[in-house]
């Protein structure tokens, strides 16, 4: 007497379908940025001392500052803390001459 033992068998599960990346929703009535409204920028202060770690980073901040119209202001300082050296230097937004009338 042979005994069969007959279990269904489940089909195997379909792997699950990617989804297709989600395209960037563009609005029509996007304006291009040339003509939106000019805001005022935020007015420049005086004075700022910039610090970071010293790396092109902190060198390419201070170098945006003086196309700005600042200027250094004193010695850089550094100092270590443990991982980084950090440094800092002050700046100041140059004067502007004003010339005398007569």
């Amino acid at each position: 007497m042979t005994i069969t033992n007959s279990v269904a068998k489940k089909p195997a599960a379909k792997p699950a379908a990617k989804k297709p990346a989600a395209k960037p929703v563009v609005s029509k009535s996007a304006k291009p940025v040339a003509k939106m409204k000019a805001e005022k920028p935020a007015p420049l202060k005086q004075y700022k001392l910039l610090t970071g770690i010293d790396d092109s980073t902190f060198c390419d901040r201070v170098c945006d500052h003086l196309k700005l119209g600042y200027e250094l202001y004193g010695s850089p300082s550094i100092t270590f803390n443990g991982k980084n050296n950090i440094v800092a230097q002050a700046i100041v937004l140059k004067k502007k001459h004003n010339k005398k009338k007569k």
